[in-house]
């Protein structure tokens, strides 16, 4: 208790408290929580780590709430799954949890109370307004358009900075102007194409590796794929083995479990795959050379595997149609992802500190992503201008 009176937690606007890399850190957490000094405040804004779901609920009694749990494991399989699914994905999301570029923030903003969330859309100039906090904590990202706001919902919005999200002098008049039904002589709608969305096909995917984050993603994907899909799971890991048959196999509904017995650094293990026949390629390094202080080991296992696949493609002379999205553990090897041909890489830990980060400058940011990171949720999407409108045609806006 000394020690925590000697950070002196009364003045601060919040507090992080971080998992610790021992054994059973949860348990170092939830003490930290509960060893609360004399305190001369009503409230902490505490987030805190957990690196176990299963200790949430024990967490949450110790903590109540005032601290907000984030399972870092969970947070980062969710990604991995979409980010398959849509690459440049954890470029976006890094990019706006840091503090250097565009980020979300949310406005109280009286001038649209009894308006519609579409009118809300074209009243700013310097910032996008993307989503609804209603008055009960409700998030509601792209809500219906004629979604009505009421007093105390706030806008969510994507700006530059908070000193962004300012409306336009003008917003009355921008508003009857792309007000329903909008007039061909602002926007020409014989020139947009909305592309028809094509069902939930039949799937084959693999992991390749083996950590705390593998079965996660296993389940994660498992809401995003049709009945009658296959995973597949390379690494040489006896736990995983043995997980892999007493456990996951029973929670997955719509996949088809396949287990390959084999290291993700031997080529001949990887010839063996058929790659070609995949639809996305999941690489995750190996949990126990990080617990071992073992980053760089673990992270260059991760770039000789890519390597070899983009060897193994280019030998087999036939055309890369999967994705391939890979975990590493430092950020300073970004590159060699880059270099190795991976469509999309994930710095777990670097990307973990920035959304906790967030999260201690607003709470209300975690559900945000709480929608955005669910298959039911808005997703983001990266799509080619041709999807929307016919290539070098003016368009008015």
């Amino acid at each position: 208790m000394t020690d925590i009176n000697k950070l002196g937690p009364n003045q601060a606007r919040s507090i992080i408290i971080l998992a610790p890399q021992t054994h059973s850190p949860d348990i170092r957490v939830i003490k930290t929580i509960r060893n609360n000094p004399q305190r001369n405040i009503t409230r902490f804004h505490i987030v805190a780590e957990l690196s176990e779901r299963i200790n949430l609920d024990v967490a949450l009694i110790a903590g109540g709430d005032e601290v907000m749990f984030v399972h870092a494991d969970e947070i980062i399989a969710r990604i991995m799954a979409q980010s398959g699914r849509q690459s440049g994905l954890a470029v976006i999301l890094s990019s706006l949890l840091s503090f250097r570029d565009d980020e979300i923030y949310f406005k109280l903003e009286r001038a649209f109370f009894g308006r519609t969330f579409h009118e809300a859309l074209f009243s700013y100039e310097k910032c996008s307004v993307t989503g609804l906090m209603l008055a009960d904590g409700t998030v509601k990202m792209l809500p219906p358009l004629n979604t009505v706001i009421n007093i105390d919902d706030q806008i969510i919005v994507i700006a530059e900075d908070d000193a962004k999200v300012i409306l336009s002098s003008n917003y009355v008049a921008r508003i009857a102007k792309y007000s329903f039904p909008i007039s061909s002589s602002v926007i020409n709608l014989s020139a947009v194409q909305l592309s028809t969305t094509t069902a939930t096909k039949v799937e084959r995917n693999i992991i390749c590796g083996w950590n705390n984050k593998a079965p996660l993603i296993a389940k994660e994907l498992d809401s995003y794929v049709s009945h009658g899909s296959e995973l597949h799971i390379l690494t040489n890991s006896v736990e995983a083995k043995t997980y892999v048959s007493n456990h996951l196999v029973n929670e997955l509904k719509r996949q088809k479990l396949y287990f390959h017995s084999g290291h993700i650094t031997h080529r001949q293990d990887l010839e063996k795959l058929n790659l070609s026949t995949y639809n996305y390629v999941m690489l995750v390094p190996s949990e126990d050379d990080r617990e071992k202080n073992l980053i760089k080991e673990a992270d260059a296992e991760c770039v000789i595997c890519l390597l070899y696949i983009r060897d193994i493609i280019n030998k087999s002379h036939w055309e890369k149609t999967f994705n391939i999205v890979t975990e590493m553990y430092n950020v300073r090897n970004s590159e060699l992802a880059n270099m190795a041909s991976a469509d999309d890489y994930i710095i777990s830990p670097n990307l973990i500190s920035k959304y906790i980060t967030q999260l201690s400058e607003n709470k209300n940011i975690k559900k945000v992503y709480d929608v955005l990171l669910t298959v039911d949720g808005p997703v983001i999407l990266l799509r080619q201008a041709s999807m929307f409108v016919p290539l070098n045609t003016p368009v008015s806006f």
